[in-house]
């Protein structure tokens, strides 16, 4: 599983935050998030691919122009 860097917060998690450039998400407050039993996950079963390179995207564009668009649903 890896984190597809998304997250969903209600305004109480403001209260995590620290008001300096040292406070990281991925550190205390999520740390103190999942301590208390609040953190979740949702587990994605379908297709997923990260673009965070022009590789990755010269990749997605050429799956999008093929036929076979396995991941599109819609109509």
């Amino acid at each position: 599983m890896i984190n597809g860097g998304f997250f969903v917060f209600n305004s109480d998690f403001f209260d995590y935050l620290q008001d300096d450039d040292d406070c990281i998400l991925e550190r205390t407050p999520l740390e103190n998030l999942s301590i208390k039993g609040e953190l979740k996950v949702y587990k994605h079963e379908g297709f997923w691919q990260c673009m965070d390179t022009y590789r990755d995207m010269q990749l997605l564009n050429s799956q999008w122009s093929s036929p076979d668009k396995f991941w599109k649903v819609w109509i």
